[in-house]
This record gives structure tokens, C-alpha cells and sequence, in this order.
């Protein structure tokens, strides 16, 4: 195998394990707390509210729906993988995800691993119980197989749509469920989390994890792009100072402060405020008189009063405007 080849199997890898821990992540978006690739146990780390683990190896072949030679070893090779990752933490459940249709290379189960398949061991014909239970046999403190299950993630091709195609649809899904109306939302979403998850497997301590909260908040960021702001409310401006604001502070607004504290603070703060106007009227109200309070969490040094001022009104109005979608958020993956 040449240096490129293996590079590109070694990308390729990398890509479906991102992916796998998206589609793992979604699947238990109530219950985590953390998520972690490349991680002190296992492939995929997702912790559990209740202070359990979900560990996954992540095994993709790049030719897997015709390349099945590989298969049984990477079976053992998880096995392996997973039994001591359940010596060193309390596992609720241990994962072989994989991209191949075929991933024990036996007829008997082969129609069982179509699509996005989920298969416990139980479930399994005997003769795919009997092969596992022979690596098993091989391993000095194997792993519980009520425990184990054997997922399919479709993942191939050089073609994205058709790559991410499934991890698209969960992506979709999740919103749809949520409620939330954003144009391109889904797209926009699984970009962001690839970025996120890739780059926090790639960081050498492995306890720095995304926690839920830093998940959640790119869906905050989009919800509330300050390119969508109503013109009502920009009409309150000098239309050159809200464009310049637009313009030069709009990753800053997006990156906003303390993140997901931030927002809620202002909305705790916007609940308390005593107004006899109108919902939609209180927004403003509080935006334009409570704004000097948030000076130290969006303090901008090069910025002049007018548009420091203008910064923090913006991004105040935004959090409220969209403070329905927030509290939707929030319930949905229960933060």
C-alpha cells in the first residue's frame, strides 16, 4: 500500500469516526453530558448523565459495501478494544459502529446489516453469536455481551451528499423536532459539529470533551445570526452605524461572551425586568435601557461608545428575539 493510500484510508477513518459520534450523539441527546473521539477508553466516549459510558469502536472499510476481507479482524480487533475499555469505566453500552453491510463477512447475517442497522447480540443469528463468542473466548476479561450491539452508519463514496447523506437526515431530523424554522439550518449544523468534534479528538489531553452545552450552542449561533435581525429593529439605528456593526463585529456577536451562560443570564435578567408594554415592545424597552449592564461581558477595546453601545443592543435584541427557539432547544435535548 502506497504513502497516499494509506493517508487516505487514514482520513477516511478519521471522517467516519466524526460522523459516528455525531449519529451516537444524537441518539442519546437527552442522556449526555460529554463526548469525546480519540479518548482515554475508547474510539467514541459519550458520558452519561447517570455517570455511565457509552463506548464505540468506530471501524469504516472505503470500499465497504464489495471490500469484506478485513472485516472479522476488525470485529476482533473491537472486542478487544471494548473489554478493556469496560475495565476502566462503567459502560451502559459498547458499540462496534461500522460502515460495512457485511461487517461479520457470513451469509447468514448479512441481510440483517442493511441501512442504518442496530443489532444486538441477541438478535443475532447463532452463527454470528457463535464467531464472537470465539474472539471472546480469547480475551482474558471479555466484555458483557448483553452490553455489546453492532451499528451500521452508510458511509462512502468521494461524493459528500452521498457520504453524509445519512448523518444529514439525523442531523434533519433532530431539527424538525425541535421546531426550529431556519433556512439551511441543517446544512450549516453538521458542518459545524464535524469542525467541533474533529478538532477536540485532535486536542492531546483527552479530558478536555465537548460538553453538552458547547454542542448546543452552534445551534444558538445560527438561530441567532444577526444577519437575520428584523428591520424593525434596525430601523432604531443610524442605517450606516447598524451596517458598520453588522459588518465588523458580526463574529464577535456570533462568539458571544460566555457563550451559553450568556444567554442565559439575559433571559433570566429579561424575566425579571417590570414592563407594562406589550412582548414585543419589553424587548426593546429592555434592550435600550439595560444594555450598560452587560458592558464587561462585551466590552470591545478598539470600539467607540456609539458603536460599543450598539454592539450589546444587538445582541441583546437577538437573544430575545429568539428566546422561544432557545427555550425550545433546551427542553428538547433537556439542558
Amino acid at each position: 500500500m502506497g504513502k497516499s493510500r494509506r493517508a487516505n484510508a487514514t482520513f477516511f477513518g478519521f471522517d467516519f469516526q466524526v460522523n459516528a459520534a455525531i449519529i451516537l450523539m444524537l441518539e442519546n441527546v437527552k442522556d449526555f453530558k460529554t463526548l469525546r473521539t480519540e479518548g482515554n477508553y475508547e474510539d467514541i466516549e459519550i458520558e452519561l448523565n447517570n455517570g455511565k459510558y457509552i463506548l464505540a469502536q468506530a471501524k469504516s472499510v472505503e470500499q465497504a459495501s464489495t471490500d469484506f476481507r478485513n472485516v472479522r479482524s476488525k470485529l476482533k480487533e473491537s472486542l478487544i478494544s471494548l473489554s478493556e475499555g469496560n475495565q476502566k469505566v462503567n459502560a451502559e453500552q459498547l458499540i462496534l459502529i461500522t460502515n460495512s453491510p457485511n461487517p461479520l463477512n457470513e451469509e447468514q447475517s448479512r441481510n440483517l446489516f442493511l441501512g442504518t442497522a442496530h443489532r444486538s447480540f441477541n438478535s443475532l443469528p447463532q452463527s454470528s453469536q457463535e464467531l464472537i463468542n470465539k474472539y471472546l473466548k480469547e480475551i482474558s476479561q471479555p466484555l458483557d455481551v448483553n452490553k455489546f450491539m453492532i451499528q451500521v452508519l452508510p458511509f462512502e463514496t468521494d461524493n459528500e451528499r452521498e457520504r453524509y447523506k445519512i448523518v444529514k437526515q439525523y442531523v434533519d431530523e433532530f431539527i424538525a423536532e425541535l421546531e426550529i424554522n431556519v433556512s439551511g439550518i441543517g446544512h450549516k449544523l453538521l458542518t459545524m459539529w464535524q469542525n467541533e468534534v474533529f478538532e477536540n479528538g485532535s486536542k492531546k489531553n483527552a479530558e478536555i470533551k465537548l460538553s453538552k452545552k458547547d454542542i448546543i450552542w452552534s445551534i444558538l449561533v445560527i438561530a441567532t445570526d444577526i444577519n437575520r435581525c428584523n428591520d424593525d429593529f434596525a430601523n432604531e439605528f443610524d442605517s450606516s452605524l447598524y451596517d458598520e456593526i453588522i459588518y465588523r463585529y458580526s463574529k464577535l456577536i456570533d462568539s458571544c461572551c460566555e457563550r451559553f451562560e450568556f444567554f442565559t443570564k439575559v433571559l433570566y435578567d429579561f424575566n425579571k425586568f417590570k414592563s407594562t408594554k406589550s412582548p414585543k415592545e419589553k424587548c426593546k424597552e429592555f434592550v435600550f435601557n439595560k444594555w450598560q449592564d452587560y458592558l464587561e461581558e462585551l466590552k470591545i477595546d478598539s470600539a467607540d461608545e456609539e458603536t460599543q453601545k450598539g454592539v450589546i443592543q444587538i445582541v441583546l435584541y437577538n437573544i430575545l428575539k429568539n428566546r422561544f427557539t432557545i427555550d425550545k432547544v433546551k427542553k428538547g435535548v433537556n439542558l
